[in-house]
């Protein structure tokens, strides 16, 4: 993905060389990328990261009603033994922490790609703030909880064939030297979910 993004800022800015990757994003989830102008920044933004002092709030519609408002999963992650691409929850695996917080619990309305049928299902949308940074830590930690993200073919059970999926990097604060970076974005899923009555 990052050659991609890359190729379209170089025509959008050629006037600046070298972009560094400080922080990526899974293909299917849209949102904030940060990526840096030159080494020093590159490093000062990857430190951030590293020692775990930025802040990251994700947004997702996800299968079903949540029966909390909110909830915390601390479940380690790895390689998932019988898939390679996926992700899992293993004893021996990377320590993973995930603060999920239930927005609105409703209804997705949706016409299935594939064959055109209407369709409709429970739905929550929710708040992620993730404490670690493991590879696809948010969208297994919301399978393990039984509330997959809508339209995520890896890890829903019954894929659901909409289109997209639906997680999306929505707001991140960097403590910098100079002062607080912070960066939001619209949230793309704002109608999307009918509330419950």
């Amino acid at each position: 993905m990052f050659s991609l993004v890359q190729t379209m800022l170089a025509n959008q800015f050629p006037e600046i060389q070298k972009f560094r990757n400080v922080h990526q994003l899974d293909y299917a989830t849209s949102g904030i990328y940060v990526l840096a102008l030159n080494k020093k920044a590159a490093g000062a933004a990857s430190k951030l990261f590293r020692e775990r002092n930025v802040h990251k709030t994700y947004l997702a519609i996800v299968q079903g009603h949540f029966a909390q408002d909110s909830c915390t999963v601390d479940q380690p992650i790895g390689d998932d033994p019988n898939h390679d691409f996926r992700m899992s929850i293993l004893p021996d695996g990377k320590p993973a922490k995930t603060h999920v917080r239930v927005l609105e619990r409703g209804y997705y309305r949706y016409k299935e790609e594939k064959t055109g049928e209407d369709k409709c299902l429970k739905v929550s949308k929710v708040e992620l703030s993730p404490i670690t940074g493991r590879r696809h830590q948010l969208r297994v930690h919301l399978q393990s909880l039984g509330h997959p993200i809508i339209g995520d073919y890896n890890y829903e059970t019954q894929y659901t064939d909409t289109f997209r999926m639906m997680l999306h990097a929505y707001k991140i604060i960097l403590p910098l030297k100079q002062g607080e970076l912070a960066v939001d974005t619209n949230d793309p899923f704002i109608n999307l979910v009918e509330i419950s009555k």
